[in-house]
């Protein structure tokens, strides 16, 4: 054999061997990712429910974690918060599904950011004679908690069919009181487009509440101020009376027999104070209704018959509307309800001319005193 065939015959088997090699580790590399691509699933759960009960209040569960590495994205699905000592049967929040992911948008300008989507949540509040059977959530930082599952800071927040139950199961009749179908947006709540305005956040919401009223809010913010900074706008319509009854039995002692509720609001808060107002309406109001209340006890009749008596003596009888508008200002530790303008709101509606159903002109930033 030539000593060149020789050469080319050990070339030939040193490049296939080294192709052995190299086909080995690639595998061996494949293998490995496969691997980690499966547990991290189960890695990141486990991570998201240490997270979850943290807290000596609350305990939380979640069903299962999808990864979207394409897209640095993670889904929790079914997570579910209950208040600990299982007198509360029904839990703190619970969601069909939590998109946490990069806001990719938002590198264009140089920002690392996150957002977050929650599909079907549902937050329950509920009033009970005592801590143990209630649940207000104020005991934990939740943020605290969310910021944990999120790596990067939160910039923007949606929210798609939501619900916001306030219940009161111990009281009699029962109550729940809620708005369900909302939709909310929140955006640039980290400033990652470092815009200068005063309020460069801003959040959007629209739900449906008990009794087909519709409910509408805009909020513009600073996050990053050292004390609230925000003007909100508000309205609530269309609430039909009749559908609040067992929430007026319990708290109120007594209830409609038909009747229109309506809610305009507007704040502005900086420097730590704060000023506004809400416009109240009544429409159509009946309270006292004969054949309908003649079953009830002598006490309970006595008392319908007063608040009946006196919604229909401050009502604009030609619109049959009661109506006032409350001026509300203070400090972040205390409020003040300004009485007088209150009932000379109330009375000039109902001797002098009514209100107009609709928002008076909105309070901003300029109109909170320094």
């Amino acid at each position: 054999m030539r000593p060149d065939s020789k050469q080319n015959l050990w070339k030939t088997f040193f490049h296939r061997r080294w192709a052995a090699r190299l086909t080995y580790w690639i595998v061996g590399i494949i293998i490995v990712l496969v691997g980690i691509r499966i547990a991290l699933p189960f890695a990141v759960k486990a991570y998201a429910n240490r997270q979850l009960n943290k807290s000596h209040d609350y305990r939380g569960s979640i069903g299962d974690v999808t990864l979207h590495l394409w897209r640095g994205a993670y889904q929790i699905h079914d997570l579910k918060i209950f208040k600990t000592g299982g007198a509360v049967p029904i839990p703190l929040f619970s969601t069909r599904l939590l998109d946490l992911s990069l806001e990719w948008s938002e590198l264009f300008h140089g920002a690392l950011v996150s957002k977050i989507i929650m599909a079907e949540p549902k937050v329950n509040f509920v009033s009970g004679p005592t801590k143990a059977q209630s649940q207000t959530g104020t005991e934990n930082d939740w943020g605290d908690t969310l910021k944990s599952l999120v790596p990067f800071r939160i910039n923007r927040f949606q929210i798609e069919n939501g619900q916001i139950h306030f219940q009161n199961l111990y009281s009699k009749p029962p109550v729940d009181i809620y708005i369900n179908d909302l939709a909310c947006i929140a955006t640039n709540f980290s400033n990652s487009r470092a815009l200068k305005n005063k309020l460069p956040a801003g959040i959007v919401a629209q739900a449906r509440t008990l009794g087909a009223g519709q409910l509408h809010l805009e909020l513009k913010l600073n996050p990053v101020a050292p004390t609230p900074t925000f003007e909100l706008n508000g309205q609530l319509t269309n609430v039909d009376l009749v559908s609040l009854n067992n929430f007026l039995r319990a708290y109120g002692k007594f209830d409609v027999a038909h009747g229109q509720f309506a809610l305009f609001t507007s704040f502005a808060g900086r420097d730590g104070k704060y000023d506004g107002y809400c416009k109240v309406f009544f429409d159509h109001l009946d309270v006292f209704d004969w054949k309908k209340d003649h079953t009830k006890s002598a006490l309970q009749i006595f008392w319908q018959a007063v608040v009946g008596t006196v919604t229909t003596a401050f009502k604009n009888q030609p619109k049959d509307q009661l109506a006032t508008k409350i001026p509300i200002t203070g400090t972040f530790k205390g409020t003040d309800v300004h009485i007088l303008p209150t009932i000379e709101t109330l009375l000039q509606n109902a001797f002098i001319q009514a209100l107009a159903l609709k928002m008076d002109k909105p309070v901003n930033l300029n109109q909170v005193p320094k």
